[in-house]
Order: C-alpha cells, then sequence, then structure tokens
C-alpha cells in the first residue's frame, strides 16, 4: 500500500513539474525558454527603439573608423571627390608592377571604354555614335590634352567620375583601374592605324 502512495504522489510531483515548463506561445511544447527553440529575427542594421546601447537602435556594430577589409587595402582612397581633390591626385603615379605586357588593360578597355570611346580612343564608339552631345571637349586620345594628362587624374575619373562620365569605381578594381590607364596612355601615344592592329591582338584574361 505504502509503495502505491509513493507512486501515486511522484507522479503527481512530476505532472506538476512537467506542467510548469509548457511553452504559453501560440506553439506549446515542453521548453522552459520558447525564446531559445523559436528565435525572434533581428535586422542587423536597424530595429528602431528595441536596441537601447548601439547607436540608431541597430543590432549590428558598425566597423571600427578606418577599418579595411582583408584584401582590399588598395582600395583605400583618401583623395576627396573635390576639384582639389582632382588637383591634388596628379602627384599620383601607378604602381611599379602595372605593365601592358599580360593584356589586360586593353581587355578591361575593350568591356568598359570602348562603349563610348571606340575601340582606338576616337570617341567613336556606340553610345556617341547614338548621343553626340555626350562627347567630351577633346576629339580623341591622341590629342594633346591626353597626351598630357597625368595618370593620377585619370585614377580620380574613374574612381569618382567626371562630368558625363560615371564612376567606374564599382566595376574596376584599383589594379584594373591603373592597367587601364597605362593602354589609354598607349593609345594616346598610337597614331590610328598603329592602335587598329594593336587592338587586332587583343588577348582575354
Amino acid at each position: 500500500m505504502n509503495n502505491k502512495l509513493y507512486i501515486l504522489f511522484g507522479s503527481i510531483a512530476a505532472a506538476a513539474l512537467m506542467s510548469s515548463c509548457v511553452s504559453r506561445g501560440n506553439n506549446p511544447g515542453w521548453e522552459y525558454a520558447p525564446d531559445m527553440y523559436y528565435s525572434k529575427g533581428y535586422e542587423a542594421y536597424s530595429q528602431g527603439d528595441s536596441n537601447k546601447i548601439n547607436p540608431y537602435g541597430m543590432n549590428m556594430r558598425e566597423p571600427v573608423a578606418g577599418t579595411v577589409a582583408v584584401g582590399k587595402l588598395d582600395y583605400k582612397y583618401n583623395l576627396e571627390n573635390s576639384g582639389d581633390g582632382y588637383e591634388a591626385s596628379a602627384a599620383l603615379v601607378a604602381p611599379a608592377d602595372i605593365t601592358l605586357e599580360d593584356g589586360r588593360g586593353q581587355y578591361v578597355y575593350n568591356i568598359y571604354c570602348t562603349p563610348c570611346h571606340g575601340a582606338n580612343g576616337a570617341n567613336d564608339g556606340e553610345v556617341f555614335k547614338k548621343v553626340s552631345t555626350l562627347k567630351p571637349a577633346w576629339k580623341a586620345y591622341t590629342d594633346e590634352y591626353i597626351k598630357t594628362l597625368p595618370e593620377g587624374k585619370i585614377y580620380h575619373t574613374l574612381t569618382y567620375g567626371k562630368n558625363n562620365m560615371g564612376s567606374h569605381a564599382s566595376v574596376l578594381s584599383p589594379k584594373d583601374r591603373w592597367k587601364v590607364i597605362k593602354y589609354v596612355k598607349f593609345l594616346s601615344n598610337q597614331s590610328v592605324a598603329a592602335a587598329a592592329t594593336t587592338d587586332s591582338t587583343a588577348t582575354t584574361k
């Protein structure tokens, strides 16, 4: 008889303990902390007033000022998108390892530059043919303006854009910008015929 009583009281106590752990949410279960099983989704950068610690209620901390991602050090560019920044860029020079030997500059130029400037830099690309008002004041890369234009200013223009030309920073890595510049300078010192011959030897990289 005593054993039966122990079993009865034990069953009642176990049932009471289990009932205290039942989730009160819409999906009842036996978990003690339902939020650990059914986590709430938080937006990384904007939660209004839900986060009282981080600025703007964000749940993710912003990187420390000046942080550079691994492998992206050459993307750091300190000159501002302004007239002063453009003039200061004249002092920039291409890294020593930037050459035309691998054909990369010509390859990238053919993709991103020929639609406007044409294969030989004569501003006769399909875009300029259709909308001639977009053409720059200079006639071709063989103009004295392009021949004497500092490489750094071309880099600044590729990074930020200038006049009707938009920024190419999203499609050209810093290294590719310098390679394109080297090819532009090559075209600026060639006759149209010589540039056309070189263009026929383009390689895919």
